[in-house]
């Protein structure tokens, strides 16, 4: 007598997988460089390679610290790491974020369609841990290594180009999620449709300047984390070739 057939799930697609290498990787590198985050946040000193950023400390604190309104969808969105470690390791103390209203308008612009309260929560919460975690590899660059030579030798980083780095990531995020209450609540929500589609004719325009703006970042774990954030059409050639990674850390 021949075996029942079995039930076959459907692998996730090839690019859900890349992210979630992406961001245990990115994971990895909060736990793996604390130490020296926290050496940096202790000088008044002006981080030496970004031009007028200021303190290590206005990169570190986490613009929105008490997120509890964050629904599953931020959970279902793998995103969920991202805000906890905001939360645990931001700096306390500081001056106003650099790159907060970067990220937060970037959720406002979303927002804007008269979403849903949890959803509009859930933009803010993945946008807030956006602004942190570019700030954290922001303060932690001078150590980091050129995302092509591998070499120590970067060029300077303009703040600007930081905080433009932050809104692409910011954006990556909010796609992320709002493509899960997509999944949750189907397609019948004109506003949250009308959110989607403008996240995504957003990182339509952001692709068109993508190579430009990895290349002024240089250094190679910003770049990783840019690279990934939103679709376009060289998001995984790096991880599709293999990272540099394994060679420096």
């Amino acid at each position: 007598m021949p075996a029942p057939p079995q039930s076959k799930t459907a692998p996730p697609p090839l690019h859900r997988l890349w992210l979630t290498v992406g961001d245990g990787l990115q994971i990895q590198r909060v736990h793996l460089y604390l130490d020296e985050w926290q050496a940096i946040l202790t000088s008044d000193a002006p981080l030496p390679d970004l031009v007028g950023g200021g303190v290590a400390a206005a990169l570190a604190v986490n613009p929105v610290p008490d997120i509890t309104s964050a629904s599953s969808r931020i959970d279902a969105a793998g995103i969920r790491p991202f805000i906890d470690l905001a939360a645990r390791y931001a700096f306390p103390v500081g001056p106003a974020s650099a790159l907060g209203p970067t990220a937060l308008t970037q959720a406002g612009a979303l927002t804007r369609h008269g979403v849903r309260q949890v959803v509009a929560a859930d933009l803010t919460a993945v946008c807030s841990a956006a602004a942190w975690l570019v700030g954290f590899l922001a303060v932690i660059r001078q150590s980091g290594v050129h995302h092509v030579t591998l070499r120590t030798d970067k060029p300077p980083l303009e703040l600007a180009v930081l905080r433009e780095a932050c809104g692409v990531v910011a954006l990556g995020m909010a796609i992320r999620v709002l493509e899960e209450h997509l999944r949750a609540d189907g397609v019948t929500d004109d506003r949250l449709r009308g959110a989607y589609c403008q996240a995504l004719a957003t990182s339509v325009t952001i692709e068109r300047r993508m190579p430009e703006l990895l290349e002024e970042l240089a250094e190679l774990r910003l770049v990783d984390l840019v690279s990934m954030s939103v679709p376009w059409r060289g998001r995984f050639t790096k991880y599709a070739g293999g990272t540099g990674a394994g060679q420096v850390e």
